[in-house]
């Protein structure tokens, strides 16, 4: 689990794969910012469409490479927390994201965490690395 933690660390922009409310594929780009108890942790605002996707449906996948063309691969479900202790750690991290909420309660603010599989994989040759989230 901390090779996954790590390639997160070095690689925080992330490409995160939700299932559209018009039932299309729908990809943008998020941030990693920090993991607690094993698990990584990432943010949006509800009153935006990724949110409302996930909230219709969990599933998702993402997906971060290096320019060295090793990749990470997470396939799960979102799990968003209420834990103001957490959303003041996303919010301590980045200074965007400061910007944007200012306070774990402000009630556009979410964070969520992903449970599932993750794939560390290049093209070496060598069998890709597989973790449970």
């Amino acid at each position: 689990m901390s090779d996954v933690i790590e390639f997160l660390k070095e690689n925080s922009l992330i490409y995160l794969a939700t299932s559209g409310l018009d039932g299309n594929a729908k990809v943008r780009p998020i941030l990693f910012y920090f993991e607690e108890d094993g698990k990584p942790y990432f943010c949006t605002a509800n009153n935006k469409p990724m949110f409302k996707e996930l909230d219709a449906n969990p599933n998702c996948e993402m997906v971060v490479a290096t320019p060295e063309f090793a990749w990470l691969r997470i396939a799960g479900k979102v799990e968003f927390t209420d834990s103001l202790d957490l959303k003041q750690k996303v919010i301590d991290s980045n200074e965007l994201v400061k910007a944007l909420y200012e306070t774990a309660d402000n009630p556009l603010f979410e964070v969520f965490t992903v449970t599932g599989k993750a794939t560390i994989a290049d093209f070496s040759g060598n069998p890709p690395k597989s973790y449970e989230l």
